[in-house]
């Protein structure tokens, strides 16, 4: 009867057929279930949760990615239309963001903003966005940046070079502070290192393509029985995601005054060998790749990237006819859309190229 006695709190007891042998709660396992090697466990939600309802904006490129999203989830997701014009006298920018009229849905909302960087102009223009956006007030900011186009310039070879990844990383660092850092999602980022350019008002949260490509590997009637990458980088980074295949890895190795790609470990004798790595431009070594796998006895030559980079019509070379038409398939996802569009309306192109969604993966990873 004292006052100062604290209530007794009653947990509810585990129910025994649930319990394992050391008295933690069994479960199944199963190939979804069981992480691979390096990668986490995925955690169940706790009982009564919610996910996070986002204010979906977008730059102009991702707007049907944007309605796609909200398709997906339409409790979860709510989308709004951004213009982005230019002011005819001056050509500077002349953005109107979505959710602020009539009525202003934006103000206290968790905000995710889909980005394209594919452009010095595109950067600037969603720039002004997300500074704007910063300043309105919202609860959080999540920023939805598969593709960095900037990565490969993360170090220079003469003084004077201009290290991008770097500028871009400290505009994205200088955005104001909305009761914590924005949140930058990358995938496959070109050079993990590049994730601790960000700082104070952004902070880089890593993710991977590679699920989407497991989900093609695992479909019925896939041949492909070896993994190859195109160096040792290749194979140090995505290797460990793949252990219930066996390995090739290739190399550049001088040959008098020229390097060629030879193969450096590993027997593609008979096999269909996959080439995986983050990235494709010109795609050289891709295919200097592939016929080495080839003059070393694969039957079949794939390969996946995770970011198609292609500059102007390149991607023709690895159409039927192609000079570099070596590949039974080419996986690409779409990271940078404005590169997969080129690519999807290029004859011949669906013979060979297969674009893998991202969308469920944004879900799964927010």
């Amino acid at each position: 009867g004292g006052e100062n006695v604290a209530p007794r709190l009653r947990s509810r007891p585990r129910r025994p057929d649930r319990l394992g042998p050391m008295g933690k709660l069994a479960r199944k396992e199963t190939d979804d279930t069981i992480p691979l090697p390096g990668m986490k466990r995925p955690r169940s939600p706790p009982q009564g949760f919610r996910p996070t309802k986002y204010v979906v904006l977008s730059y102009k490129t991702l707007d049907k990615f944007a309605q796609r999203l909200v398709g997906e989830e339409p409790d979860r997701f709510e989308w709004y239309l951004t213009t982005w014009d230019k002011f005819p006298d001056s050509g500077m920018d002349h953005i109107v963001v979505g959710g602020f009229s009539p009525e202003n849905m934006v103000m206290r909302s968790h905000v995710l903003f889909l980005a394209d960087f594919n452009s010095n102009d595109a950067i600037l223009s969603q720039l002004h966005v997300l500074v704007m956006l910063c300043e309105s007030f919202i609860a959080s900011l999540t920023i939805y940046l598969p593709y960095l186009p900037t990565a490969t310039m993360e170090r220079v070879t003469v003084e004077g070079e201009v290290a991008t990844a770097n500028t871009v990383s400290r505009m994205l660092s200088g955005l104001p502070v909305t009761g914590g850092p924005a949140r930058v999602m990358f995938y496959d980022l070109h050079t993990l290192q590049n994730r601790f350019y960000l700082h104070t008002g952004a902070v880089a949260t890593l993710h991977s393509t590679i699920p989407l490509l497991r989900e093609v590997l695992r479909r019925e009637g896939n041949t492909v029985g070896q993994i190859a990458f195109p160096d040792e980088g290749a194979q140090k980074r995505f290797g460990i995601m793949f252990p219930e295949y066996e390995v090739v890895t290739c190399g550049k190795k001088r040959v008098g005054d020229s390097r060629s790609v030879v193969i450096q470990d590993g027997d593609p004798q008979g096999q269909h060998v996959l080439i995986v790595d983050d990235m494709v431009k010109t795609g050289g070594t891709l295919v200097e790749c592939a016929k080495a796998l080839k003059k070393a006895g694969a039957q079949e030559v794939s390969a996946y990237c995770a970011h198609a980079a292609f500059p102007g019509d390149s991607m023709k070379r690895f159409c039927p006819g192609g000079d570099r038409d070596v590949f039974a398939k080419f996986y690409v996802s779409n990271s940078n859309p404005t590169v997969v569009d080129r690519l999807l309306a290029t004859p011949g192109s669906g013979d060979v190229f297969e674009v893998l969604d991202m969308l469920p993966l944004l879900v799964k990873d927010l």
